[in-house]
């Protein structure tokens, strides 16, 4: 057997970058792209199966952020009649940054009366846990795309070349500045059905290294009409069964024609770790970034990151 390809450091030190770069508008499949170029790590092999481990650490982490929105999914799912979700409505210019810290202690956001905020519309009131459960799963639907060959052809295909990787970086920072001139603190608090599917549409998408994942679903939500922090919620709740099927498709991978090379079982666990671990504190930052300046401060890295990825590589 050949030494793994993957220590311990490099390990801990891949798994921090997707904790980071999974929930910031950055990509985090790219970021690994390019870190597992500079390191010599095969995505087709070790490196393709590694970025789904540390993806499933960021997983675990939106899981634990968003239990009370999940556990209103699934009262949606068990119960008639309708459940109400947490508004995200500012009443004030301290109430948005106050709901931002709530969400960031864990103590879930401030509530509002279930009332409909789009009252003029015929359809199920816009803010209750069926109405977003509905978005979500039209939302999901595209990704069914992702599981043929053809795309999975194409994906690998642009993760073997960091041109493609920077185009991806600078479409991102495109998207992010036209969403931050339609973004607002107050919108809608759920998608509908035919947003959701266009949210869907944009996160197909982002399967490409270098386009985020976050950033192009939340751009697209809130130039639909969400407010920044229900865009995020969709957008880290749209992630979980995207992230979850893609992790029990490498699982399945794995077990039938094995790794391909020598992985060390202690270095995929730490990544792993790791990736929760920043994954979680970055998440909690996020909330508060959305509030105060939303996402145009990463216009600029990734224009950057884009041009310098082109010119050196």
């Amino acid at each position: 057997m050949t030494d793994p390809v993957l220590g311990p450091g490099l390990a801990a030190a891949l798994g921090a970058l997707q904790g980071v770069a999974e929930f910031l508008p950055i990509s985090s499949s790219g970021h690994l792209v390019l870190a597992e170029r500079l390191f010599g790590i095969d995505p087709a092999a070790a490196g393709h199966s590694f970025n789904i481990v540390v993806h499933a650490g960021t997983l675990v982490a939106v899981l634990l952020f968003y239990r009370e929105d999940l556990k209103a999914l699934l009262l949606a799912v068990m119960r008639p009649g309708q459940i109400p979700i947490q508004h995200h409505v500012a009443a004030g210019p301290a109430e948005p940054l106050a709901i931002a810290e709530d969400l960031a202690d864990g103590a879930g956001p401030r509530s509002s009366p279930p009332l409909d905020i789009v009252p003029n519309r015929v359809g199920p009131p816009i803010n209750t846990a069926r109405a977003l459960l509905l978005a979500l799963i039209v939302a999901t639907l595209p990704l069914a795309l992702a599981l043929t060959d053809t795309v999975e052809h194409i994906v690998l295909t642009a993760e073997g070349s960091t041109h493609y990787v920077a185009a991806g970086f600078i479409a991102t920072a495109l998207l992010l500045a036209f969403s931050h001139a339609r973004s607002n603190l107050s919108g809608l608090e759920a998608p509908r059905p035919w947003q959701g599917l266009l949210i869907g549409l944009a996160q197909l998408v982002a399967i490409l290294p270098g386009v985020s994942r976050s950033g192009t679903t939340m751009a697209a939500a809130m130039a639909l009409g969400l407010g920044r922090l229900p865009a995020a919620r969709f957008s880290f709740l749209l992630s979980i069964p995207a992230i979850l099927g893609a992790s029990l498709k490498e699982a399945l991978a794995l077990w039938q024609h094995g790794a391909g090379v020598a992985i060390d079982p202690a270095a995929f666990a730490l990544g792993f770790a790791t990736s929760f671990a920043v994954g979680t504190l970055t998440l909690r930052a996020l909330m508060r970034l959305l509030v105060r300046v939303g996402l145009l401060p990463f216009v600029p890295y990734l224009l950057t990151l884009g041009v310098l990825v082109f010119a050196f590589t």
